[in-house]
C-alpha cells in the first residue's frame, strides 16, 4: 500500500491516531453519536456513571467499567460525543481515599494551594487580588461577612477552564458554582461567618497542567 492506497487501487481512509491510541475499541463507534444514544451504549457494555462537569462550549461526563478496570472521559458538544477517552482511575472516583478532582461540580473536596484572608482596607467595601493556578492546584480567598450583606465577585481570567466557587459558612455545598454560572457573582448573604471563594481550574485542563492567570475582585456592602 503506498499514501492510501491498496495494490487494488481502493482508496483507504486516514486514520486517526490520535483517537485511535486513546479511544478503547470498544466505544470507539460511539464516537458523533447523540448523548441520549450513546449513555444508553455505554450502560449496556457495563460502564456507569459516576459524575460529570459543565464548560463553557461542552459538557464532560465520566464512565467506570468495574470489570476492565477502565475510566472514560467523554466529551459531548452540541448534544452529541465529540471524545472518549480512557484516563486515571481517580477521574472516576476509583482511588481508594485520596481525592484528586476540584472543589464544587468537579468533584471531590481537594483544595490544594494557599489560602488569604481577605480584609477590606479602611474607608473601602472591595478588594482585588491577582494570582496564577496551574494544574489541579487551587486558590481560596477567606472574606468574613454578616447576614444580609451583599457580597459581589467577579473575575478575569487567561484560561476559559478557570472558575471560581463560593461556599457559605458551615455548609457543604457551594453556594455558586462558576463552571455552571459564569465569572460573576451578586447576592444576599443569609449567614454571617467565613465565606470560601475557591478559584481552580476545571478538570480536563487540570489533567493537561494548564496555567491560569487571573484578576479576582471582591466587594462587599
Amino acid at each position: 500500500m503506498r499514501n492510501g492506497v491498496t495494490s487494488a487501487g481502493v482508496l483507504l481512509a486516514p486514520v486517526d491516531m490520535a483517537s485511535a491510541q486513546t479511544t478503547p475499541s470498544d466505544v470507539r463507534d460511539l464516537i458523533g453519536v447523540r448523548g441520549s444514544s450513546g449513555e444508553a451504549q455505554l450502560q449496556q457494555r457495563g460502564y456507569e456513571n459516576t459524575g460529570g462537569q459543565v464548560g463553557s462550549d461542552r459538557v464532560w461526563t465520566y464512565w467506570w467499567n468495574a470489570r476492565r478496570g477502565v475510566c472514560l472521559t467523554v466529551a459531548t458538544v452540541d448534544g452529541r460525543y465529540q471524545s472518549i477517552v480512557s484516563g486515571p482511575s481517580a477521574d472516576c472516583r476509583r482511588d481508594g481515599d485520596r481525592p484528586t478532582t476540584l472543589p464544587g461540580p468537579v468533584g471531590g473536596p481537594v483544595a490544594s494551594g494557599p489560602t488569604e484572608t481577605i480584609q477590606f482596607a479602611r474607608g473601602t467595601s472591595s478588594a482585588t487580588r491577582r494570582g496564577a493556578i496551574t494544574g489541579y492546584e487551587t486558590r481560596t480567598y477567606l472574606l468574613t461577612l454578616r447576614a444580609g450583606q451583599t457580597l459581589n465577585v467577579t473575575m478575569q481570567t487567561s484560561n476559559r477552564s478557570n472558575y471560581f466557587n463560593i461556599t457559605a459558612p458551615g455548609a457543604q455545598q457551594a453556594l455558586f458554582n462558576g463552571s455552571s454560572s459564569g465569572a460573576r457573582y451578586s447576592g444576599r448573604t443569609r449567614a454571617s461567618g467565613v465565606y470560601r471563594i475557591e478559584v481552580y481550574l476545571m478538570r480536563n485542563a487540570a489533567r493537561r497542567g494548564e496555567t491560569a492567570r487571573y484578576t479576582l475582585n471582591v466587594g462587599a456592602r
